[in-house]
């Protein structure tokens, strides 16, 4: 990537920062409560009546919450912001009659997503461990877990914005498809607490790795960390190409 290249990432980036800073009193309300509810009311309201052996449920449920989190304020957040800057404020229309290629538009909301999820994750890391005293085990690996699953995420983000063309289609996809995955992942049952013939398909999803490998950093459980990290950043990777291809059919054709 040259120099121009990564201006206009950086360019992209920082647009999508600026309006997530204009709103930062909301997106920090947001970021603080819903994710704290979700551990005070099923971690500490149903956890004395919940025996995970070892841990205790709310041990248990912090790394899925925080995944809850990842996926939140990078898929949600993106989808939405894409979907307006193609339809109604037209700033994708104004970035390509710049000297813009499609990937660089697409990777700039990608790092956008990233970073917001990033931040939110440090948000609710630090009110959990001095609220409740829980660690996260070791950050840098867990960060490489965050990065991946917000880019993944992002990704997907951009290309259901991209592919669909009516708003309440994108608030229907995300509570048919995306929310579930926050109930089916792991984050709050065990997946082989699920039904032996929806295991296999809820293994495969990305999600699924991703809260299995913080709950194993956290509780030093799984040693297959390398090979979870490199599944998410493979879809990853698949995602984001076929984002690039239907933002070109979309907005260039």
């Amino acid at each position: 990537m040259n120099t121009r290249a990564i201006k206009t990432v950086l360019a992209i980036w920082e647009r999508e920062m600026y309006e997530y800073m204009n709103n930062l009193h909301v997106n920090a309300m947001r970021l603080a409560v819903e994710p704290l509810l979700f551990i005070f009311i099923f971690g500490m309201g149903l956890g004395n009546r919940v025996d995970m052996g070892n841990v205790s449920y709310v041990e248990f449920l912090a790394p899925g919450i925080l995944f809850m989190v990842v996926t939140n304020n990078s898929y949600m957040t993106i989808s939405m912001r894409l979907m307006i800057a193609r339809d109604w404020d037209k700033t994708l229309v104004n970035a390509l009659t710049a000297p813009v290629k499609p990937f660089e538009i697409v990777l700039g909301y990608i790092f956008a997503g990233v970073t917001q999820a990033l931040a939110a994750s440090v948000i609710f890391i630090l009110l959990i461990y001095y609220l409740l005293g829980i660690s996260f085990g070791c950050i840098p690996l867990l960060v490489l877990f965050i990065v991946a699953t917000a880019a993944f995420f992002s990704s997907l983000g951009v290309a259901i914005a991209m592919w669909l063309d009516n708003p309440h289609h994108l608030m229907v996809v995300t509570s048919l498809v995306v929310m579930p995955m926050s109930f089916f992942c792991g984050i709050f049952i065990p997946v082989t607490d699920l039904p032996e013939w929806i295991q296999p398909v809820i293994e495969a999803i990305p999600l699924t790795k991703a809260v299995e490998g913080a709950r194993a950093i956290a509780l030093g459980t799984d040693p297959y960390l390398l090979q979870n990290l490199i599944y998410i950043l493979i879809f990853t990777f698949a995602v984001f190409l076929v984002g690039i291809h239907i933002f070109k059919k979309k907005v260039i054709t």
